[in-house]
């Protein structure tokens, strides 16, 4: 039952049954979209290997997982990787795998960023920093 009548009713002689289904079904509506975009996986990226603050002898093997993306060419529209080492200019790597590197002994710092076909970064940049120990 309502408190309005037909005439005093704010929106005119429209039954409030009709606006609380309008109401019940905008509000699923948002919650439906809400729910959408939380759980939407966008792209990530994670450095697997080395670990940050690591310690090695020999050569370091970089490992970096990709999800919610498709590394490729960015000729066929596809994401890639740019990893530069020790602030290095970076290199563009267009398929998704482990690499083996020969480091010299010292600090190293490994950056990576996933970016688009179009250059651009997609996530910010992620680095790890770790040791390479002489071989004895």
């Amino acid at each position: 039952m309502s408190i309005f009548t037909p005439m005093q009713h704010p929106h005119g002689p429209t039954s409030c049954s009709q606006h609380h289904h309008a109401a019940r079904a905008f509000l699923s509506a948002v919650l439906l979209a809400t729910a959408a975009t939380a759980f939407a996986a966008g792209p990530a990226f994670t450095i697997e290997s080395p670990r940050n603050g690591s310690t090695f002898t020999g050569p370091v093997t970089l490992t970096i997982a990709v999800t919610g993306a498709q590394i490729g060419t960015p000729m066929t529209g596809e994401d890639h990787l740019h990893v530069s080492i020790d602030g290095g200019p970076e290199q563009a790597i267009y398929h998704n795998r482990t690499f083996t590197l020969p480091l010299p002994p010292g600090q190293h710092t490994i950056a990576v960023q996933l970016a688009g076909p179009t250059h651009m970064p997609l996530l910010p940049d992620k680095a790890v920093t770790f040791t390479v120990q002489p071989k004895s």
